[in-house]
């Protein structure tokens, strides 16, 4: 099997302290669906379930879409294998402290697929983003990611045909992201 690698970029949002808080300008954002949308649910504590964290990873997934539609692209169909794979780095990222698209066992993408037993594919990438602070975290990630060239062509590359996004949040409110893209 012939493997197509994508570059993979890194994005680091980290909060300022003069906006510490603050959510996404609004007149930026093109993939606003709704006021609140992927915003974080209110809890009576600072946990959010895991109910909470999968309908987040959907509000993403939504919004990247959004935006396909809006660049004529056909959208993309969720996977859950490629869920698991997202997931996982993520929960590690947050487990661990760390972020980067290469683990601390020194695993890819790529690797980490194969590992979980994805299943078949031809090409795959991978986006991934840290924040903290923002009330919308999800149309911030996506937001940062249509900002960024690299990023933005994952989202858009017409060659994707598969996705989904894996969520991880801490207790201290450290949202780690992970996408995943197959063909």
């Amino acid at each position: 099997m012939k493997y197509r690698f994508f570059p993979l970029i890194l994005l680091t949002a980290i909060l300022a302290a003069a906006s510490f808080g603050q959510g996404p300008d609004p007149s930026r954002l093109s993939l606003r669906v709704g006021a609140g949308y992927g915003s974080v649910p209110a809890t009576t504590d600072t946990a959010i379930t895991p109910a909470a964290v999968r309908a987040l990873e959907k509000d993403a997934f939504q919004l990247i879409n959004t935006e396909r539609s809006l660049a004529g692209l056909s959208t993309l169909k969720w996977s859950d294998k490629i869920a698991a794979v997202a997931r996982f780095h993520s929960d590690n990222m947050a487990g661990k402290n760390f972020f980067s698209h290469k683990g601390l066992d020194g695993l890819m993408v790529d690797d980490r697929a194969a590992q979980l037993k994805m299943g078949p594919w031809s090409a795959i990438g991978e986006n991934i983003a840290y924040m903290k602070g923002y009330e919308n975290p999800v149309e911030m990630a996506v937001q940062k990611w249509l900002d960024s060239p690299g990023h933005k062509k994952n989202l858009l590359d017409p060659y994707w045909t598969e996705t989904a996004i894996g969520m991880a949040v801490t207790e201290d409110g450290k949202y780690y992201f992970t996408q995943v893209f197959i063909r």
